[in-house]
């Protein structure tokens, strides 16, 4: 069975266009737009970031240049996002189209495949954990661990229009440096958390109760039917200020994930990321996934 498999931060273009709303009073350029998301991701002096960790659902849109299709998933992911003592943490849980397990401790990477009774174990200590790993120099590991230094990797402007159609700011980030999985990534940046980083208010920590956050417009899919109704995008809690991410490839495959119910800062121990194979299901290492069985 063809699987496809997108590691974030993962993704289709989103409709991006001059809004019709009012301009908010307060004024926001592109370097604030930026400052909001590394301010929200790298660590102060006490070593943690304001965003040490996220839980969200998610969707996910996949565009085939090649055949011309879209496949389309939803599921949940969990991400502890690196530190000084601890590598990048992840685990994605894919309901749609099809059951899936994507998790890795920043030593083992698991995918798992229930359908088939099947894991694939691979070793990734070598790009968290190798000796002279520079986070600031190698970017071209996966894009969750620069979040706090996008300016650094990225040159980056505001994509065509500036806005999505619900006001929200559209970045374009293109690699200083040749990666070899991504040719631009497109970053949809809550406005409401732009204007707070800009009038230096104190973001908070949770959602009032009943106070619904202004959702960005999702483009037009079409059907759903074949994944039921769709999840309202983005997330009430302001401190997360990625609605979506964006991510195209040499050849021209894009893959958008959006985010929604998102819950930050839940202290995820370790044990939250490692994975306990299940009894007779088979393990395969990367090596021998094209050996003759």
């Amino acid at each position: 069975m063809k699987r496809y498999i997108v590691l974030p931060v993962v993704l289709l273009l989103l409709n991006v266009c001059v809004p019709s709303f009012a301009v908010p009073q307060v004024k926001v350029g592109l370097n604030d737009v930026i400052a909001t998301v590394e301010s929200s991701f790298k660590a102060g002096k006490s070593g943690e970031a304001p965003i040490a960790d996220f839980m969200a659902d998610f969707f996910q849109s996949t565009f085939l240049a090649k055949d011309r299709r879209e496949m389309r998933g939803d599921g949940q992911i969990s991400v502890k996002l690196p530190n000084a003592a601890s590598p990048l943490m992840y685990r994605f849980l894919y309901y749609r189209p099809y059951q899936q397990e994507i998790v890795s401790d920043g030593n083992s990477l698991w995918i798992y495949h229930p359908e088939n009774r099947e894991v694939i174990l691979s070793d990734v200590s070598f790009i968290y954990n190798r000796p002279g790993f520079n986070p600031d120099r190698d970017q071209a590991v996966n894009f969750l661990q620069g979040l706090g230094r996008i300016s650094k990797d990225f040159q980056i402007n505001f994509a065509a229009g500036m806005y999505d159609s619900a006001g929200n700011y559209v970045l374009e980030l293109t690699p200083r440096r040749s990666m070899l999985n991504t040719r631009r990534i497109l970053l949809v940046v809550s406005r409401d958390s732009a204007i707070s980083f800009v009038t230096q208010k104190k973001p908070q920590t949770s959602t009032p109760a009943g106070i619904p956050a202004r959702p960005p417009s999702r483009p037009n899919f079409g059907p759903a039917e074949q994944f039921g109704p769709l999840p309202p995008i983005g997330g009430a809690s302001d401190p997360f200020p990625l609605l979506s991410t964006t991510v195209e490839d040499q050849e021209g495959n894009r893959t958008t994930m959006e985010f929604t119910n998102i819950r930050i800062n839940n202290r995820f121990q370790q044990s939250s990321f490692s994975f306990l194979i299940p009894p007779g299901v088979q393990v395969v290492k990367p090596s021998e996934l094209n050996q003759p069985r």
